[in-house]
């Protein structure tokens, strides 16, 4: 346990909150420096949302996790921003409304990676092991513990024995080579990460655990007051975003280069390019709001009283 809580505080200290601008004359963009958030990624690389915005001033900050950029949403200090399902959909709910979804980004791309060693051959071999996910309440973490539900299993803090245990990329990295964590429910590229360890595979591909084999891993939200106070930079840059996921369709080796070098430039994460490529094609880039999705994410969520009752009512808008 101590561990558990050592690593957890270590986790949180890398979600900082960006330094607080006039959002007058700025966009504030946040993101994450993995490749399911690929349109950030290149729009930001390469110059294009900036001059897509003309005079308003970006200003794009890399997050760590999606409940540390809710949070910089609800502070004011972030106006748009490219989330996990999840966080969204509790920021929404939470809030009142604060938070609207205004684009898909992408989708597939989470899966369970286990270890071999660890003789995880069937869902009731997931008993006593220590399983890791990104953050509590994020996108993956609900979904290993739909998982663990599904099969009669829920996590220790529930009263069952599976240890869930929420964690930076770079512990999750770490811990799985050194063969203290059992496996992983984790994003692109994350999964390709592991996979590349030796004695690691796939268990869990999530497109498995949806009727159509579609979900999305990322979509792209806005504070409501920013957008009912600049519609049209907003629509600017949704138009930018669009923009990005069409270019990943049309020159996706160029995309994916821009991506990696993106993430090594601007968050310090340098991912061979054979491990990206291996991420990259379980990744389907999109501007779907993929809204028929919503409903039973909310309820996985509300099932782990991660998410409180309600409507999700106006919480899609196609500005």
């Amino acid at each position: 346990m101590r561990l558990y809580l050592a690593l957890l505080l270590a986790s949180l200290c890398l979600a900082c909150s960006p330094p607080r601008e006039d959002e007058s004359t700025a966009l504030r963009l946040g993101y994450f420096p993995r490749l399911t958030h690929a349109p950030a990624l290149t729009g930001v690389e390469s110059g294009r949302f900036e001059r897509a915005l003309g005079d308003v001033q970006l200003s794009a900050h890399a997050f760590e996790f999606g409940n540390a950029a809710m949070e910089a949403i609800f502070a004011r200090e972030i106006d748009v921003a490219y989330l996990g399902p999840n966080p969204a959909i509790n920021g929404f709910m939470r809030s009142r409304g604060a938070v609207r979804i205004i684009a898909g980004a992408a989708a597939g791309g989470a899966a369970l990676i286990v270890r071999d060693a660890a003789g995880i051959a069937s869902p009731k071999d997931l008993a006593h092991k220590r399983i890791a996910t990104p953050q509590i309440a994020s996108t993956q973490d609900i979904a290993l513990r739909r998982y663990l539900r599904k099969h009669g299993l829920r996590s220790a803090l529930d009263g069952g024995n599976v240890e869930v245990l929420p964690l930076s990329t770079p512990f999750i990295l770490s811990l799985f080579s050194q063969g203290e964590i059992d496996g992983a429910w984790v994003s692109e590229p994350v999964a390709a990460q592991l996979l590349a360890l030796a004695g690691a595979r796939v268990f869990v591909d999530e497109k498995d655990e949806w009727p159509n084999g579609v979900y999305p891993a990322t979509l792209v939200v806005v504070r409501k007051a920013y957008l009912d106070a600049h519609p049209a930079r907003v629509q600017a840059f949704l138009q930018a975003h669009k923009h990005e996921v069409a270019f990943a369709r049309n020159d996706s080796d160029a995309a994916l280069s821009l991506s990696l070098a993106a993430m090594k430039d601007r968050a310090g994460r340098e991912i061979p390019t054979a491990i990206g490529e291996a991420a990259w094609a379980r990744i389907q880039l999109t501007s779907d709001l993929m809204a028929d999705t919503l409903p039973r994410l909310a309820e996985d969520a509300r099932a782990e009283r991660f998410l409180p009752e309600g409507s999700l009512d106006g919480l899609v808008v196609t500005p």
